[in-house]
């Protein structure tokens, strides 16, 4: 920033010889003068200050009797004095400056970061093709409804938070909705079952509970609403408020874990070294550069960069890369021990990732079987884990606004 700053007000480099140099550098501490970049050299000593600063400067060194040599200009005001009569070169710094800001209103980048049960490219698709695609001017997007539509047609998203960073949508999904979660709805909601279970235990922090720890509760079921009911001595609503629900509810769930290999299967050996094919897009367009056709047994992985300014400033120009290496397809056979132990590393492995967020495995009966040329695995899990995903308010039924005792109504 610093840098910044200097260049655009413009910085002048200095030499400071003679007798009384110690005297001027006091000088200038005593009058608040800064003196950037300070080091001694030969027969003296040599700094830079701000152009705003040279008058101040010159006075203090006749004082001192010391002799001020300048050395070099440098930022903006210098670098404009010195090619005034270049008006081709500002106006192509206009132009430069006007692209700019005409790509700053457009999209030109879609993130997705926390997601584990749906993919970055399912949620990029359902973006895409549904509601902002690249080029789409930044004051159409509207974060909050994305962040409905999300919740609503995804059921394992329990949390997500749209945001636009300059030329960029990014998009942080949560699929669990625990006490670390940050509520992120900028209105009132609900938190809903996204999963069928019986509740073992249950921590409100804000709003009406409408379940308690034991009870059976299918999907969809409000467990805790954001309104809020205030009522007199003879119990009547006299008030309703709404504020976003929070806390923390476990739940017994069940889940029927299915997944097959098949018996005969394809290893791959690298017989080639990797290489990159680079092309330009621009926009929606693409410019192929001449390439070999595609061969057989070629493994391709295609990587996007764009072109960006910062962190979060994107250009709608870059470059998509191809990797591609060639293999030797080898074909073998798995005996039925062979791809038991394989669909049993996978089902350890599908368990360790629900263990690390927060699910505790209760019981795992594991049943194996061949059919036709494939190893199958059924599973029935049965685990403790927080559930919840945020909706907007709906109003309650009568049976649920029976069920509200005065007492139980949090704030």
């Amino acid at each position: 920033m610093l840098k910044i700053l200097h260049f655009i007000f413009g910085r002048l480099y200095f030499q400071v010889k003679g007798y009384q140099t110690e005297r001027f550098l006091n000088l200038c501490a005593k009058n608040h003068l800064v003196l950037w970049e300070l080091k001694p050299v030969s027969d003296g000593y040599a700094f830079c200050i701000r152009k705003s600063a040279y008058q101040t400067l010159v006075t203090l060194a006749q004082k001192a009797n010391v002799e001020l040599t300048l050395q070099k200009q440098r930022g903006l005001p210098y670098f404009l004095k010195e090619h005034r009569n270049r008006k081709i070169l500002f106006f192509f710094i206009f132009l430069c400056a006007m692209m700019i800001f005409s790509f700053s209103q457009f999209l030109w980048e879609i993130t997705v970061s926390g997601g584990e049960v749906y993919s970055k490219s399912d949620i990029l698709k359902y973006v895409t093709d549904n509601y902002y695609h690249l080029g789409t001017l930044k004051y159409q997007i509207d974060c909050d409804a994305l962040e409905d539509h999300l919740r609503e047609d995804y059921d394992e998203i329990a949390w997500v938070s749209c945001s636009v960073q300059g030329t960029r949508l990014h998009i942080e999904i949560k699929e669990t909705l625990d006490r670390k979660t940050k509520q992120n709805p900028k209105k009132p909601c609900d938190i809903v079952a996204n999963k069928s279970g019986i509740i073992t235990k249950m921590a409100v922090k804000s709003g009406t509970p409408l379940v308690s720890t034991g009870d059976s509760v299918k999907k969809g079921t409000t467990l805790i609403s954001g309104l809020i009911y205030y009522y007199s001595d003879d119990f009547t609503v006299i008030q309703t408020d709404k504020i976003k629900a929070d806390g923390e509810i476990i739940m017994r769930t069940k889940e029927v874990y299915e997944n097959s290999i098949p018996m005969e299967y394809y290893e791959k050996t690298i017989t080639d070294e990797k290489k990159c094919i680079k092309n330009i897009y621009l926009g929606q367009y693409q410019f192929d550069f001449p390439s070999k056709q595609k061969q057989n047994h070629t493994n391709v992985v295609t990587e996007r960069r764009s072109l960006k300014i910062g962190t979060s400033f994107y250009l709608s120009i870059g470059i998509t890369i191809q990797t591609t290496e060639k293999y030797q397809p080898k074909k073998k056979i798995l005996t039925k021990k062979e791809a038991q132990l394989k669909l049993k590393k996978q089902l350890e492995h599908y368990l360790t990732k629900k263990a690390k967020k927060g699910a505790k495995i209760v019981h795992c009966e594991e049943n194996y079987q061949r059919k036709n040329n494939r190893y199958e695995v059924r599973a029935s899990i049965i685990k403790e884990e927080s559930i919840g995903k945020i909706r907007n308010i709906k109003k309650l039924t009568k049976k649920q606004e029976e069920m509200i005792a005065p007492t139980t109504a949090q704030q």
